[in-house]
């Protein structure tokens, strides 16, 4: 399947922003739109169902709605994946097939906050899932500086997990330090992304070979270009286009879901304002993120 490519392929995913219209409702001509206009980038593919598509704003039934609207307008082009974050080994099988029936090329399955309940989740869900599945280590969604101190299991205990054949890859935690001795233990054959776009050029010294993370939906050409270039030891261009969107990261990340709508209203894609009651931004943090943006030749 060209869209899992060779594990030296670089791949850069990013999790999908939803939009919603005036009554507070998925607008779903939104997704197609945008959808349509990614499709002509670089960007590898779609992750559903995360912090930044404001997942704990939809029930169930917008969620299988919206994989299957993009697996309409995806034509197979690109990947998708459907986030599951669930400690219960039932929900997350039945959330897992639900996913993978409505469209779903593969299931990002989060580690469990409970480290004692790590081993026998995975063994249960990975022998009985249908799918495949990536695994993500974060350990608290949409507070990038908290999730840097906290750790889900053991690294000799996560390459276990991510070695079992129903595992794609893992996308790694802000500690490149701990992750870095993960990476000993997860096979070459396995994908190993970082989960933010600050991290991509770091991240390719332990071994990463993709991305997963919010500013692949503004800068997908710019993210794949850095991975490419490092991936190929052209470090000191690689280290020019990451210094040029640093700013930009910095200031559409730490405002969530809210900093990456706008921003992507502001280059053109159809990003809207957050789900009620989440608030929209300040002006002050409009004006840091557009200039974020010119900073990196973005607009």
């Amino acid at each position: 399947m060209t869209r899992t490519n060779q594990i030296n392929d670089p791949m850069i995913v990013a999790p999908s922003p939803t939009p919603f219209n005036k009554k507070d409702e998925i607008d779903y001509a939104a997704i197609e739109y945008n959808v349509t206009k990614w499709s002509k980038t670089k960007l590898s593919g779609y992750v559903l169902g995360s912090e930044n598509g404001e997942e704990g704003f939809l029930n169930l039934e917008e969620k299988i709605k919206i994989i299957e609207k993009v697996k309409e307008v995806n034509e197979d082009k690109k990947l998708i994946i459907a986030g599951v974050d669930s400690p219960s080994i039932k929900e997350t099988l039945k959330l897992s097939d639900m996913m993978s029936k409505a469209g779903a090329d593969l299931i990002r399955i989060r580690i469990p906050r409970n480290r004692k309940s790590v081993p026998k989740y995975f063994k249960k869900v990975l022998d009985d899932i249908q799918s495949r599945v990536i695994i993500i280590h974060q350990m608290d969604p949409g507070n990038f500086d908290a999730s840097m101190t906290k750790v889900g299991a053991d690294p000799e205990i996560i390459g276990d997990i991510t070695n079992h054949d129903r595992v794609f890859g893992y996308i790694a935690s802000a500690q490149m330090r701990f992750e870095a001795k993960v990476k000993e233990y997860i096979s070459e054959k396995k994908r190993f992304w970082v989960g933010n776009s600050m991290l991509i050029y770091p991240g390719v010294f332990i071994g990463a070979n993709g991305a997963c993370m919010m500013f692949g939906n503004i800068a997908p050409n710019i993210c794949m270009d850095i991975i490419r270039l490092c991936m190929k030891n052209d470090y000191n261009s690689a280290k020019k286009l990451h210094d040029k969107c640093v700013y930009a990261d910095w200031n559409i990340l730490s405002n969530g879901a809210a900093g990456l709508k706008y921003a992507m209203d502001i280059i053109g894609y159809k990003g809207g304002l957050p789900r009620a009651p989440m608030p929209d931004l300040e002006p002050s943090e409009k004006s840091k993120i557009v200039q974020g943006l010119k900073l990196a030749k973005i607009v």
